[in-house]
């Protein structure tokens, strides 16, 4: 199986989940105290260009582990060799809300800001910003909850890989929490991963070669 999300070793989804983006803060900060200190520029917003790096590291985070979870709940899944009913839909749908509301919300937030910090909004604008932000209320807590859905299968589909059966929640609770927190608990999950994966791997090897010597 030839996926890099699931033949990565622990450490190195670590590194740029973790110590990448921690590295990087320390940095930035210093280079902020550096500048104000230095008196280099007049103003604090003359040094505000410095935290825009902070969402790319963001999205590299968000991507690196969501891609985590579709390889799992996608190509992991196949290693599940008895018939376990998966929601297949459902967690396609599931997955992808939480990142078009993630996609969707630094506009909402320049919305905000533009109707409130340029001039004092109207009444008719006051009332669109709370319908606003109760839809995006709405959304916050539903995309918290596709999330947990999300871990739930992931979870699910590397305890019934592991047992070659169809996992109860009991069975792979634990799992859950390990990703819920994903940075720490990638370092007692990915490991069990790799194992499933050259597994894989190995019994496709033997397949081929029992096939070349019967050929």
């Amino acid at each position: 199986m030839n996926s890099i999300f699931l033949r990565a070793k622990h450490w190195q989804l670590f590194v740029p989940l973790v110590v990448i983006p921690f590295i990087t803060s320390i940095i930035f900060g210093v280079a902020v105290a550096i500048i104000m200190l230095g008196h280099r520029v007049q103003r604090p917003e003359d040094a505000i260009w410095i935290f825009y790096f902070f969402p790319i590291l963001f999205v590299l985070c968000g991507f690196i582990q969501f891609a985590w979870f579709w390889n799992v709940l996608t190509k992991l899944s196949k290693l599940v060799t008895i018939r376990v009913k998966f929601p297949t839909r459902r967690i396609k749908l599931f997955f992808f809300i939480p990142i078009i509301y993630l996609c969707l919300l630094p506009f909402f937030i320049a919305f905000v800001v533009e109707k409130t910090a340029v001039s004092e909004p109207s009444v008719d604008e006051m009332l669109q910003l709370g319908i606003l932000g109760i839809v995006v209320f709405i959304l916050h807590f539903f995309s918290i909850f596709c999330i947990l859905h999300t871990i739930y299968f992931a979870a699910k589909t590397i305890r019934s890989a592991e047992l070659q059966r169809n996992a109860r929640f009991s069975t792979f609770v634990g799992d859950f929490f390990l990703i819920w927190i994903f940075p720490v608990g990638v370092w007692f999950v990915q490991p069990r991963i790799n194992a499933l994966i050259e597994k894989a791997n190995n019994s496709y090897t033997s397949g081929n070669e029992e096939l070349v010597d019967r050929i």
